[in-house]
């Protein structure tokens, strides 16, 4: 039977749309009873009609029809700050946990500025970065950094001590140990980092645009604020949520079919 009539699959989609399905009719319930103004909470409907009208076009306002525009410039932050926080986590995991030694005079530091909230980082990017891609890149990479590292560094540093013992009386060396039993054992541990890196990617993508760029999907969601056009801040935060989801679901698809491994 195709895949797409697996009744196991369709109740688990099921069982997962659920409760938005309740949330939106009690929405709807609570908007079309006016218990609350309307620019307060509006109604489904109309949050729906100013989506397809950002997504499509065909109406006057200024933010009709670009989502492509404001989506693409987000997407170019998103992954540049992501690669960044990647080729900076993974390696810097690896050796942290693989040579205690080194990782006693790094860590603390890590741990230290890890602790400091993101946005109080928003302020020096500016300095240091200017308003632009430059200061989004680097909050994005920031966010990312973390969870990428914590997780490599959990995966090399308590892999099974009965796989090392096995290398060893194999005859691998400490240095071909790393490559052949500690990496292969961390690598679902890596990729979850990953995973959670480009979540992170997402919200702090949102934090760099509210420095004052003019396209991106943070930055309209900053100017739908200013002009208090509250159906808009719900579309742009479902178009945020949604675009979050299908990139982990791609990154998951990319584990499952290319690398034959599932870390869910």
């Amino acid at each position: 039977m195709p895949d797409l009539f697996n009744f196991d699959r369709l109740a688990a989609i099921g069982k997962a749309a659920y409760l938005p399905v309740v949330l939106v009719i009690i929405w709807a319930f609570v908007t079309e009873s006016r218990w609350v103004p309307a620019y307060v909470l509006p109604s489904p409907s109309t949050v729906l009609a100013t989506l397809v009208d950002f997504i499509f076009g065909g109406s006057e306002q200024s933010f009709s029809g670009t989502f492509v525009k404001h989506f693409l410039q987000s997407l170019y932050r998103v992954a540049g700050g992501f690669a960044c926080g990647t080729l900076l986590g993974v390696p810097l995991g690896i050796v942290l946990g693989y040579n205690r030694g080194i990782g006693a005079f790094i860590e603390p530091t890590i741990e230290l500025s890890r602790a400091v909230p993101g946005i109080c980082w928003l302020p020096l990017a500016l300095v240091w970065f200017g308003i632009g891609t430059g200061t989004s890149v680097f909050l994005i990479a920031l966010g990312s950094f973390y969870s990428i590292f914590l997780s490599t560094l959990g995966g090399v540093r308590y892999v099974n001590p009965v796989l090392l013992r096995a290398g060893r009386s194999l005859g691998a060396t400490e240095s071909s140990l790393l490559y052949t039993v500690i990496l292969p054992a961390a690598f679902p541990s890596i990729l979850s980092g990953l995973r959670l890196g480009l979540s992170y990617s997402w919200i702090y993508m949102v934090l760099g645009e509210f420095t004052g760029v003019n396209y991106g999907l943070g930055a309209l969601l900053l100017q739908s604020r200013d002009t208090m056009d509250t159906p808009l801040i719900i579309s742009l935060m479902a178009v945020i949520g949604t675009l979050g989801v299908i990139s982990d679901r791609i990154m998951l698809l990319f584990m499952t079919k290319i690398l034959g491994m599932d870390v869910r």
